[in-house]
């Protein structure tokens, strides 16, 4: 179960990276420009599922209301960052309380049925 716990605790490491660059991204963009363009979009002229998210995070945490710049795949987004902070939270509480290896099985299965969701929601959006 302690690699269970510190892969919980690296995935909430990641979770609060996403929130600080978010943060910090506009000045990353004013200091290094070249550095903050999307490698897909460079290389195939199309934007990737993920172009766009950084500002619209950004835009969410500072309290910038310019809704035109928000992507409409943002809520999805922004709901399972929410809830994987909460499973993740969730999962090292109960590290803390179960010896056996039914957790990482059961987180297993969550994650399998957010999947499906995900993808049934990206179908019809």
């Amino acid at each position: 179960m302690g690699a269970y716990r510190i892969f919980n605790l690296v995935v909430l490491g990641f979770l609060l990276y996403v929130l600080v660059f978010s943060l910090i991204s506009p000045a990353i963009e004013k200091l290094f420009p070249s550095v903050t363009h999307c490698c897909y979009k460079n290389f195939t002229g199309n934007p990737c599922p993920f172009c766009g998210l950084t500002g619209d995070m950004n835009c969410v945490l500072t309290g910038d209301r310019e809704q035109g710049r928000i992507n409409s795949r943002f809520q999805l987004f922004l709901t399972v960052y929410v809830v994987e902070w909460a499973i993740r939270i969730f999962m090292l509480l109960m590290s803390g309380r179960f010896t056996g290896k039914n957790l990482p099985a059961i987180d297993i299965a969550i994650h399998g049925v957010i999947a499906v969701i995900i993808f049934h929601t990206l179908n019809t959006v």
